[in-house]
Formats: structure tokens, sequence, C-alpha cells
């Protein structure tokens, strides 16, 4: 007797947090990386799932595969138990984050040839050619990253608020911190993606994806397109491949 195929987890364990994907029915868990909820991962997950995770902290991954092996659920460990099918073209590969590779898999198999721009607890630009030749990328400081080094250094003053508008020129301090931090980081990410599209092997699709994507395209002068789940949709395509191969 045959037996049904298993449905589709993904798991993009970041620094920040570990998003639950099913694709069956598009339903979705988000815990704190840092003290995830082990029972309600337990829940979300069922015995005819079958895993594929993306990690880039051990303690992440220590929770998911706990989990996974309670719930008798098949762990695939993207650059484990599935490698990279792209050309890494970059000097320390086993030093590469594996969402790096893993969203520019998913940009890849929908553009060609793109930078992909990660908004997440870093800011990642990275560049994948048309042939799907990952040609490395610049990793920044996230926008919180630059609240909590302003907060740090310069305590005395105010903690910036991400979602305030911008204003040219500034005449608070409030809305000098606000515009600086928030259009300091817009020019950083335009920078680095200026600089990754010169060097690409010809014309580039910009894709944006992580926590912060959103306010990148509010307050940049980029022409990006908003992919949210561009991880999910990378270790998609790698479970689709990993079935074909098995």
């Amino acid at each position: 007797m045959a037996t049904s195929p298993r449905r589709l987890v993904t798991i993009d364990g970041g620094n920040s947090t570990l998003d639950c994907l099913r694709h069956d029915d598009g339903s979705r868990l988000v815990l704190d990386a840092a003290a995830p909820d082990a029972a309600a991962l337990g829940a979300f997950l069922a015995p005819d799932d079958v895993a594929y995770v993306c990690a880039v902290t051990a303690r992440g991954l220590e929770i998911v595969t706990a989990q996974l092996a309670r719930r008798g659920v098949p762990l695939r460990l993207a650059g484990r138990d599935v490698p990279c099918p792209l050309r890494l073209d970059y000097t320390t590969p086993a030093t590469l984050g594996v969402d790096r590779w893993v969203g520019a898999l998913a940009a890849h198999e929908r553009h060609g040839r793109a930078v992909v721009v990660d908004c997440g607890t870093a800011t990642t630009v990275n560049l994948v050619e048309a042939d799907g030749t990952f040609r490395g990328g610049a990793v920044a400081p996230g926008l919180r990253a630059f609240v909590a080094g302003m907060g740090e250094v310069t305590p005395a003053l105010p903690v910036p608020d991400l979602d305030a508008r911008p204003t040219l020129p500034p005449r608070s301090s409030q809305d000098a911190v606000d515009t600086g931090v928030v259009l300091g980081w817009c020019g950083l990410v335009e920078r680095l993606v200026a600089g990754m599209l010169a060097a690409a092997a010809g014309p580039a699709r910009v894709v944006a994806t992580g926590g912060n994507a959103m306010r990148l395209l509010r307050h940049a002068r980029l022409r990006a397109e908003h992919v949210p789940d561009l991880v999910h949709r990378g270790l998609a395509v790698l479970a689709a491949s990993d079935r074909c191969a098995s």
C-alpha cells in the first residue's frame, strides 16, 4: 500500500526568531529564538510532517531538533542534509551563513540574477548571478543594532523611534536621532546595493526580505521586490529538489 507524502514544514531559525510555516495550509508559528516555547512548537507539528530547516544559531537548532524527534518528524537541515545547489564563489564557504544562500537560492529561482537584501538582526546584501553562482555579499548591522549601539555609547540621547517619520532638517533631539538612525541605515543599504549591482555581470533584480524590509522600502531610494518569506521559499526549493533526488 502506498503511503501518503509527508506534509512540508519549513523553519527559518534566525538570530531573533524561529519562524515556522506549514505549506499545506499556510499556518505559521513564530517563536522567540532566545527562549522558544517548545510545547507550542510540538503542538504545531504533526507526525506526517517533514521539516526542512535553516538555522543560524545552535540554541534554536537544539530546540527544533528535540521537538522534531519527539513528534517523529524527519529533519532535513539545509547545508548538512541538503547541500547548497548554488556554485559558491566564496573564499570561506564553511563560515557562510546558510540563511544567506537559501535566500539567494529562492531569489535566483524566481529572477535569475538578483541582489538579495535581508533586513534582519544583521543586514546582508548578497549577489547571485544568472547562472546560479553565489558571488558573496556584505554583512552589516541591522537597524536595531544601530539603536543598541547608540544606546551603548551615547546614553544621553533619546531612544530612536523606528516608526517615526524622518524629517529634514530635524529640529529636535528626538527627530534628530529618529532621522539619523533610519535614514542612515537606509543609506548604508543603498550604498551596498549599488556596489553589488555594479559588480553583477548584468542587470539584476533587487529583492528585500526580513523584519525591517518594509521600513527600508518606505524610506530608502531603492526599487526592490518585497518577499517576506524568501527563506521559506528557498527551503521549499530545496525540499522539491531533495525529493526528486531521492
